[in-house]
């Protein structure tokens, strides 16, 4: 439980120095570009998930497992090599269908630029997916947290020098070039050469085809968890609450991350043949219990702040909306040890059924409640969505163990 812990706090750590510089970030696009134009901001990086999602159709999470089960230094390179190359093949792919949708949705249509820019950021976020699976695995995420300060630092740094003046497009562009940089650093620091002798498209069609079940409950996972909600708010309400909402889930999901983090680290322990993971599993929901409560608690007190600092007066509707949203918190969470426990034990195709049933409910409740509740309703069904998720994971693993 050590090196898990230690991963964690590491993690931790890295992302309190991003929230630093994405609070002096945020603080400054929102300023800068205003409420409507910062709402097209959040609708971008919102489908620019959806998109990663489709390009990593499950493969980082299922290369961590089958490589965290390999015994040797040579198998772990070669199933690295190949889930390399098919990230790359399906990002490829997911970046061909973002500029199609860029195209036919007007919503896009008119800032298309700006569009075209940020969904090219799939390819090397998908190269970055890669490398995560590296360190994941070798448990040394420390080499992650370089690379994933270094690039919003970057991105501040110049964007500090040029301003707001540089426009929606130039700001997408920033956040590229910025990615492709810190992509160079990274990929010299994991230092894996991809050998034509351990290319194995046979592995890589075996790969796919065991990805497929998570990679599609992920895509599905990034539908309602980003892109309905924006999406439906941009088209019955506008894009003034695009950028409200967005402010308050963006507020949402950094303080998911330490969830994520303490999950991700015992995934490869709880992957593999060690005697404890039940152990394991119990202290980390503990821990997880512990801080859900605590960003309850800190956000509930201190929403009116969080929000004045990053968004100032223009953005206060989305306190209200904080303090409703972060009650999901306390689903998430345990969500997150479900879930990956879930994967731990082959129960990819489960999370796919159970994703369906989510997004389905997900789609409804948001068409029903947008209209009629504005961006408060949108919040108030997330909170429904990850309660749900979480009891239908739990039970699909209770039926596993």
């Amino acid at each position: 439980m050590k090196i898990p812990l230690l991963n964690t706090l590491v993690q931790i750590l890295g992302k309190v120095l991003m929230l630093a510089i994405s609070l002096v970030t945020t603080g400054m696009l929102t300023r800068g570009l205003g409420v409507k134009v910062y709402g097209d901001f959040i609708l971008i990086t919102s489908m620019l998930i959806l998109f990663d999602g489709l390009a990593d159709m499950g493969t980082r999470i299922i290369g961590v497992r089958e490589a965290s089960g390999q015994e040797t230094p040579e198998g772990k390179k070669k199933i690295w090599i190949n889930i390399a190359i098919l990230r790359i093949i399906l990002a490829t792919i997911s970046w061909g269908l973002a500029l199609v949708a860029a195209y036919l949705w007007i919503n896009l249509r008119q800032i298309w630029e700006a569009a075209v820019l940020g969904f090219s950021m799939i390819v090397f976020t998908s190269i970055a997916g890669s490398l995560e699976i590296v360190w994941q695995t070798e448990q040394k995420m420390y080499k992650k947290v370089v690379v994933e300060v270094l690039f919003p630092t970057l991105f501040l740094i110049v964007f500090g020098q040029l301003g707001t003046k540089i426009g929606l497009a130039g700001v997408m562009g920033l956040y590229l070039l910025a990615r492709i940089v810190t992509l160079v650093l990274g990929w010299q620091q994991a230092g894996i050469k991809i050998e034509r002798k351990m290319v194995d498209f046979k592995l890589i069609k075996k790969l796919l085809v065991v990805s497929w079940p998570m990679g599609l409950y992920l895509l599905i996972f990034s539908a309602y968890d980003r892109a309905i909600d924006s999406m439906m708010i941009s088209k019955f309400l506008g894009q003034a609450e695009v950028a409200w909402y967005g402010l308050a889930y963006k507020i949402y999901g950094a303080l998911l991350l330490p969830a994520y983090f303490l999950v991700s680290s015992i995934f490869p322990i709880i992957s593999s043949r060690e005697p404890g993971k039940r152990r394991i599993f119990w202290i980390s929901a503990l821990f997880l219990f512990f801080g859900a409560v605590g960003v309850v608690l800190a956000v509930e007190l201190g929403a009116p702040l969080f929000v004045g600092i990053l968004g100032g007066d223009q953005f206060l509707p989305a306190v209200g909306v904080l303090r409703l949203l972060i009650v999901a918190v306390t689903f998430s969470y345990f969500g997150h040890l479900v879930g990956f426990s879930l994967i731990s034990r082959n129960g990819q195709k489960d999370m796919l059924k159970l994703g369906i049933v989510v997004l389905a409910f997900n789609f409804g409740s948001n068409l029903w409640a947008i209209p009629r509740f504005g961006i408060m309703g949108a919040a108030g069904v997330t909170i429904a969505t990850e309660a749900l998720g979480m009891g239908l994971m739990s039970l699909a693993l209770k039926r596993k163990m």
